[in-house]
């Protein structure tokens, strides 16, 4: 475990045992039973000012702040679904409506590095009133997804399977049927960035490639370019999934359940709030079907991704 992750699991368990935040424990990483889910104040319809005013970032509980940054504050998250889980904040109050810029990127990139190679760690971003955010303050979020090294996501296993994949080509993976762009980030490149300027360029570079090509895939199916979307992040990647919709439905025993999905979802860990919705998302045969939802079926008069998508067990360049 690196210093940086032992001062927060320090930070996390002092906070833990002082009941300044909440946090349980997973039941596995596909379907996450967290209740604290359902104490979080929905900020989506407030207004500017409103959210401003109401906003736990701009006067945290110092029991819950990691360290300050230049424009933001690294937080412990009070609802935490998992130890250890990380909030980037701005200092001064933003939307969460607002593009991630590039400064945001390399704090959210040091801070997977700062975990440790030996630890898989992924940054998120809820962008828009249809990405899953919950709280209208800008604020990316870092989450360490287990001490075992040999622990991956599953994104990351069909990042992997990309036949001839070349860093820094973009990529539609066939096994996801929704519209989504995946980038691969390189590691020589990373690893000679020596200091913050020529890391945040290089990652504002991809981003803005990826996001060139998630509005060039809107376009492709007839959707208007403010849409809300995810923005996932590894040491390894980068991915963008555009959203249609927040909540996805599901049926279980004659009742309907609505469920929020935010990026994680896209990572293959969906969040719900008590036994109940657990049961009845273990009961789904498709669980992708969920993803489909609230992302963008891939649209069926695109032709160069209909052709793409014949090739089951590869993924092609876009």
């Amino acid at each position: 475990m690196s210093a940086f992750a032992r001062e927060v699991q320090k930070k996390f368990d002092s906070a833990k045992e002082s009941k300044d935040l909440i946090s349980y424990e997973t039941t596995e990483f596909i379907l996450t039973l967290a209740p604290a889910l359902g104490q979080k104040a929905n900020v989506k319809k407030e207004t500017k000012d409103s959210e401003e005013k109401s906003s736990p970032f701009l006067n945290p509980n110092p029991a819950l702040v990691v360290k300050e940054l230049d424009n933001h504050i690294m937080l412990l998250n009070k609802f935490a679904v998992c130890p250890n889980h990380l909030l980037i904040a701005t200092k001064e109050f933003k939307k969460q409506t607002e593009p991630i810029l590039p400064d945001e990127l390399y704090e959210s990139f040091k801070t997977i590095k700062d975990f440790g190679s030996s630890q898989p760690t992924i940054a998120f971003y809820n962008c828009g009133p249809n990405s899953g955010a919950s709280q209208g303050h800008k604020h990316i979020q870092v989450i360490p997804l287990n001490h075992d090294h040999e622990f991956q996501p599953p994104l990351k296993q069909l990042f992997d399977e990309i036949y001839d994949r070349q860093i820094g080509q973009i990529y539609a993976i066939n096994k996801l049927p929704f519209v989504h762009v995946i980038i691969g980030l390189d590691n020589n490149i990373l690893r000679a960035a020596k200091d913050q300027e020529s890391l945040t360029s290089y990652l504002a570079q991809m981003f803005f490639g990826i996001l060139d090509a998630m509005f060039q895939q809107l376009r492709e199916n007839s959707l208007p370019l403010d849409t809300s979307y995810n923005f996932l992040m590894t040491q390894d990647f980068m991915m963008l999934v555009p959203r249609s919709k927040e909540t996805a439905t599901i049926e279980h025993n004659g009742r309907s359940y609505e469920l929020s999905i935010n990026s994680m979802g896209f990572s293959g860990s969906i969040l719900c709030k008590s036994d109940e919705e657990l049961k009845a998302l273990e009961a789904q045969d498709n669980l992708m079907e969920i993803l489909t939802q609230v992302g963008v079926p891939w649209s069926p008069d695109a032709e160069k991704y209909d052709s793409a998508r014949q090739h089951a067990e590869t993924a092609e360049l876009i």
